[in-house]
């Protein structure tokens, strides 16, 4: 199955497979790598989102790439809906703030260390966020409607992919983008 995705800023969206992949692999320093515009020293926070993984108990395990071709305007995912989607939603809260949802995505594979918890991972990123990236608060994340264009471009392809084309549109550069499943 192969989803098309037009827009003059659909090759921003091709990040969001790679990190789902990564992630999904054990490895959270993709959000280090994703957001790394966002923080002061991208490398220290991939190191802490590693330790923290680890303390997590997520193994790593071996990276399945997703399937994807960029052309100009578009960007080809030849991946089921729902797993962009699910790519598309990860890239969503990453860019919002929402670092805890790595905790959602990666099975641990071993026993986490007492005393654990996902707000680890918040409090990582706000440890490491450039002053004017998120709110310094813990639980705090970006509207969405403030957010990045790479951010309302991904709810937008969401949207469309799951058939709520009408519903929450926020204001995107260059337009909506279209999106076709074949």
């Amino acid at each position: 199955m192969a989803i098309a995705i037009t827009h003059p800023g659909a090759r921003l969206l091709a990040p969001a497979l790679d990190a789902l992949s990564d992630v999904a692999a054990g490895d959270w320093a993709s959000a280090a790598r994703l957001c790394a515009t966002r923080l002061q020293d991208p490398s220290a926070c991939a190191i802490d989102l590693d330790l923290a993984a680890a303390r997590a108990g997520v193994t790593r395990t071996r990276r399945r790439p997703y399937r994807y071709r960029l052309h100009h305007r578009m960007l080809v995912v030849d991946e089921d809906p729902d797993l962009l989607s699910a790519a598309l939603d990860l890239q969503m809260k990453l860019w919002m703030g929402q670092w805890d949802a790595l905790e959602l995505v990666t099975p641990p594979g071993g026993r986490p260390a007492q005393g654990w918890g996902p707000r680890e991972l918040l409090a990582i990123r706000t440890r490491h966020q450039r002053p004017d990236a998120w709110s310094s608060r813990l639980y705090a994340c970006q509207n969405l409607s403030s957010a990045p264009a790479t951010a309302r471009l991904a709810h937008h392809v969401m949207m469309n992919l799951g058939g709520d084309a009408g519903r929450h549109s926020y204001d995107l550069p260059a337009g909506p983008a279209a999106v076709h499943v074949g």
